[in-house]
């Protein structure tokens, strides 16, 4: 037979064969601890394979075992990770709503004749800051051009184009704008418009202010001086940064920093109606 003719089945043939008769000779001569160090002398090495690759399967055992317990742990701490993003998102809509709620109730205290209707901005000009934006609110819901255009800052600008369900506001920066306004300190007046030059920088000017006019750096500009205008009265504008003479007409003119930060807004006030005091 071919298996007898294979010489590693031989020798491990005969290994048994010395393996089951030669302790077995030992033990009938009266020699059995010799017998049984010899087998557990010559078995050890087999012995110890097979307990090498035991612990190598339970080892593997273990490590899927340790991985299907990380991965769930994993997953559990992915869920928890999305529910607490989740609480996170939350609260900050919940906190910016309240804020808009305590900027709406704040106007309302302070001009209790103002109706308002509130307006998120949904697209803007190009640029540093906004000279043109558009909002979500436009004939359907009450707004005409013209109607004033604040935050609890203080102006933004006025309607400039209206839509069914959309509306343009053009901000004080921008050059087609002019409000009429006065120094609340010493009752200077003088009119605030844009000007291409220095909207880039987020600013406007004051202009038509006599050369002796009491202004100076620091000053707070309100609403409601010389040339009227579609503003009420009394709405803060902004402050003056810097004041200049012009060479040509020898007249003031006042750089102003709008109180409105027109690089972030996000949420606006259009004036419905309101009472002149």
């Amino acid at each position: 037979m071919k298996l007898f003719r294979n010489k590693f089945f031989l020798i491990c043939l005969c290994v048994a064969v010395v393996l089951a008769v030669v302790p077995s000779v030992f033990a009938m001569m009266g020699y059995q601890s010799l017998a049984k160090n010899i087998v557990g002398t010559v078995t050890f090495p087999v012995r110890w394979c097979v307990s090498a690759v035991c612990d190598g399967f339970e080892g593997i055992g273990r490590y899927f075992t340790s991985v299907d317990i990380l991965d769930g742990e994993n997953q559990a701490l992915r869920e928890e990770n999305d529910s607490l993003k989740e609480q996170v998102d939350s609260l900050t809509a919940l906190e910016e709503e309240n804020e808009r709620l305590r900027a709406y109730l704040g106007i309302k205290n302070k001009y209790p004749s103002f109706t308002m209707e509130e307006g998120m901005v949904v697209s803007y000009s190009s640029g540093n800051y906004m000279t043109t934006f558009t909002l979500n609110k436009g004939s359907i819901h009450g707004i005409e051009v013209y109607m004033p255009v604040i935050t609890s800052a203080g102006v933004v600008g006025y309607v400039s184009e209206v839509g069914l369900n959309w509306c343009m506001v053009s901000t004080v920066i921008e050059t087609a704008t002019s409000v009429g306004v006065y120094i609340p300190r010493s009752g200077a007046v003088g009119m605030v418009s844009g000007d291409y030059s220095m909207r880039n920088e987020g600013v406007c000017k004051i202009t038509y202010m006599e050369e002796d006019a009491d202004i100076v750096v620091g000053d707070k500009v309100l609403t409601g001086g010389a040339g009227g205008g579609i503003y009420p009265s009394d709405l803060e504008l902004g402050t003056v940064t810097k004041i200049e003479v012009d060479p040509y007409s020898r007249m003031l003119v006042a750089t102003v920093q709008p109180s409105v930060d027109f690089s972030s807004i996000k949420w606006v006030m259009i004036l419905t109606g309101y009472e002149q005091g």
